[in-house]
């Protein structure tokens, strides 16, 4: 490679796509990174599971014996 580098500015463009924020023509464009959805919630349990299937198999029965 040929020329001199600004190894401050390199270095602090890293740090700023790092960070999320892109140099634009100079200018700064803050670009928001995609949020993870967290997870919270425990896994459902076979009680739970089964509870909703049955809730579920009724509702269709139900459905299907009006038409």
């Amino acid at each position: 490679m040929s020329g001199r580098r600004n190894w401050s500015r390199v270095n602090r463009l890293a740090l700023m796509r790092r960070r999320g924020v892109e140099d634009v023509n100079g200018g700064t464009h803050i670009r928001i990174p995609q949020q993870r959805p967290r997870i919270t919630a425990q896994p459902r349990t076979k009680a739970e599971l089964r509870r909703e299937a049955a809730t579920a198999f009724m509702a269709w029965r139900a459905k299907r014996g009006q038409s």
